[in-house]
């Protein structure tokens, strides 16, 4: 896989359903209230903007934040934008034990956004939360389990200017969204694991952004398949995959372009 970070971060802000993740539903679960030092790990930090703005000011008594990602152009993206006297920025998967695995049982808060979508064995990585919390350590995760994202890479690969370049591509859509796994799918898995549920939900999402631009670049940021278009075809292959996700999504009534997605948010203790 391979996702461009400068594309990514055109989005200067979180989308708002995920700000109100961080700043209504875990403070009302009792994040950032307990008073305790925390040390947090941030599964999937990506370039950094989520970890600066919405984890960091989650937690008034912050030890460190450990920031890891499969991409290093990511995190050498975050360590020159988004970094932070407590925040460490790493090479990390959650489905690699050995790269985690020097912070098992020391972790007491996990925090993973739009990252365990890309997961191909879901459970493991649930496992490996698990395995990294301390006890009574909790986790907040949110994933998308359907996404125009992944209908529009689908649409867009089988166009005949674009498959030949697609061909054995890993195309990265989620088996939540092939299989339609709901969030009950989600918290039994959790809970045969050892978790205690706090907090389980999935619903509809209607984001709004700002221009025609920034939806443009983001949306490109994270279809997989745009760093396999050679350069020359890259603006073309951004306005197609544009025009689909439109397609899919269509405008608000201020005429800006909308974004529609199932998220779910789990919240979980470690017994």
């Amino acid at each position: 896989m391979n996702l461009d970070p400068e594309l990514y971060s055109i989005r200067p802000r979180p989308l708002d359903s995920l700000k109100a993740f961080f700043t209504k539903t875990l403070p009302q679960l009792g994040w950032g209230k307990s008073g305790a030092e925390e040390v947090v790990l941030d599964i999937g930090c990506g370039p950094g903007g989520n970890t600066m703005q919405l984890v960091l000011p989650l937690f008034p008594q912050l030890k460190k934040i450990f920031a890891i990602d499969l991409l290093p152009n990511m995190l050498e993206f975050a360590k020159t934008n988004n970094s932070h006297p407590k925040i460490e920025y790493s090479v990390g998967d959650i489905e690699e034990w050995f790269t985690v695995e020097k912070w098992q049982g020391q972790i007491t808060k996990i925090v993973s956004i739009h990252c365990f979508q890309w997961l191909k064995d879901k459970k493991k990585g649930f496992y490996n939360v698990h395995q990294l919390l301390e006890t009574g350590g909790g986790a907040a995760i949110a994933f998308y389990a359907d996404s125009s994202v992944y209908k529009s890479i689908l649409e867009v690969k089988k166009k005949p200017k674009w498959k030949d370049f697609f061909q054995d591509v890993n195309d990265y859509v989620s088996d939540g969204y092939i299989y339609k796994h709901d969030c009950l799918h989600y918290k039994k898995m959790v809970e045969e694991i050892g978790f205690h549920v706090l907090h389980c939900t999935e619903e509809r999402k209607i984001d709004t952004l700002s221009s025609d631009e920034e939806y443009r670049s983001f949306f490109a940021s994270i279809c997989v398949l745009t760093s396999h278009v050679p350069l020359h075809l890259k603006e073309e292959f951004k306005d197609d995959f544009f025009d689909e996700m439109l397609k899919e999504n269509g405008r608000g009534e201020n005429g800006l372009p909308l974004y529609g997605s199932k998220l779910i948010e789990i919240v979980v203790k470690k017994k």
